[in-house]
């Protein structure tokens, strides 16, 4: 286990990972306000056109 921690603290130092970092809360996104009032999907009840069948 010291290995594990030995190599992780390498790597860290390595990239310059320091343990002295901060840590900042990301910002919040505004959202903008929405309105509810949705209109319902128009249905249709046209029925396709037939298509021609094939004659062999």
């Amino acid at each position: 286990m010291a290995a594990l921690e030995a190599s992780v603290a390498k790597a860290q130092a390595s990239r310059g990972e320091g343990g002295d970092t901060e840590v900042h809360e990301m910002p919040k996104k505004k959202t903008a306000a929405r309105k509810t009032a949705k209109t319902p999907a128009k249905k249709t009840t046209k029925k396709a056109a037939a298509k021609p069948g094939r004659s062999a």
